[in-house]
């Protein structure tokens, strides 16, 4: 009755509120920090590796011009400066399956695939 009475008269402090209060508070980061980070790691596993077998009907190596940015340097007047543009030779390795869908494959699975065997790609 008494504090009901402080409290109409605006005497109770608010830090007397607090003590008071039984029930335990969590702070949102306490709450929002894991929730945050179990959903991130689910949005990565979208990108992750998804092993699949597939029966190899045929193989494609194929090869095209690729230009790459060339070292970079300092001049004498202390200016940095990129070298000229260099161009590679860059390989793609792909194999085919029985329903003629194309998969990336590493070159080394490229080389251990034979037509009409199963090779573990990813999807």
């Amino acid at each position: 009755m008494l504090s009901r009475l402080r409290k109409l008269l605006g005497q109770d402090s608010r830090a007397e509120a607090v003590r008071r209060d039984p029930t335990p508070r969590i702070p949102h980061a306490a709450i929002g920090s894991p929730v945050l980070i179990v959903l991130a790691l689910a949005g990565c596993s979208t990108f992750a590796c998804q092993p699949s077998t597939v029966t190899v009907a045929n193989k494609r190596e194929t090869a095209r011009l690729q230009t790459v940015p060339g070292a970079m340097r300092t001049t004498e007047t202390g200016r940095i400066e990129e070298d000229v543009l260099q161009s590679q030779i860059a390989r793609d390795y792909w194999v085919q399956d029985r329903d003629g869908a194309w998969h990336p494959v590493s070159p080394e699975q490229f080389r251990a695939a034979e037509v009409g065997r199963e090779v573990e790609i990813c999807k």
